[in-house]
């Protein structure tokens, strides 16, 4: 276990994150040394600043699922004193880093980073692309039944899967427990604990036909008021291979 005090990346900090992120793009196979190129950033005077509260991460924790992450930190996160934790930038982007290895495992010596948004939070829906905050306010927002979010939250922490990238890509739909209650319901196997078989692509009855459908509903529904049994009812005939029996 190695506990370290939760803090904030202040601008100096995230310029030297985003730093050490960019470097990877010309050499993904560079060895990295958490002591010397993630410590420094991490615990710096000059780079990071504390939470109101003493709270402490494990940065040796591994998290096998979306769901290990963002259920640890929900139990952490709250309790830091802050006003708005969801909107502190440095905090998200110091987590991203603090577990860096779990969120660009090295797969054959080389680690693939992927876009800014995933490292460094961007405003308005993009923040679900974060590695971090992505699964932390999906679950957030089903705290009081996080396990209607297995759908989105079942990948490793470094995988968010198609359905994050399609559900959440509005935040209309991303914070209706309904909509994310009907995809974990229509796609995912409890008893496996994966998804289910043909629950993919494009085609009839898919995540992305889901979206679809869910834009079209929020016209004339508020998603954010509906049932998920109800909003399961609404859904065409396409989704009926998915549906639960009766």
């Amino acid at each position: 276990m190695n506990l370290v005090r939760i803090r904030s990346l202040n601008d100096t900090g995230l310029a030297r994150m985003q730093e050490f992120i960019d470097s990877f793009a010309d050499t993904p196979a560079r060895s990295i040394d958490f002591q010397r190129d993630l410590w420094p950033i991490l615990t710096g005077l000059d780079t990071t600043s504390h939470a109101p509260s003493v709270m402490q991460a494990d940065a040796d924790r591994v998290f096998p699922r979306r769901y290990d992450l963002a259920e640890y930190l929900y139990g952490l996160i709250p309790r830091l004193g802050l006003s708005d934790p969801t909107r502190d930038k440095g905090l998200w982007a110091w987590l991203a880093l603090l577990w860096f290895d779990q969120l660009a495992p090295a797969v054959k010596g080389s680690r693939k980073v992927g876009e800014q948004a995933k490292w460094l939070p961007e405003s308005g829906w993009k923040y679900y692309r974060h590695l971090v905050l992505g699964a932390y306010l999906i679950y957030a927002t089903n705290h009081d039944r996080p396990q209607r979010a297995l759908a989105l939250l079942h990948n490793p922490p470094h995988t968010p899967g198609e359905l994050v990238g399609q559900l959440a890509a509005t935040q209309d739909v991303a914070q209706s427990k309904a909509a994310i209650g009907a995809a974990t319901t229509l796609y995912y196997d409890i008893e496996r604990g994966a998804m289910k078989r043909g629950a993919g692509g494009s085609g009839a009855g898919s995540p992305r036909r889901l979206r679809t459908v869910l834009d079209q509903l929020d016209r004339t529904f508020d998603l954010q008021s509906l049932a998920e049994d109800r909003l399961i009812a609404l859904l065409p005939s396409e989704f009926d291979r998915f549906r639960l029996p009766v």
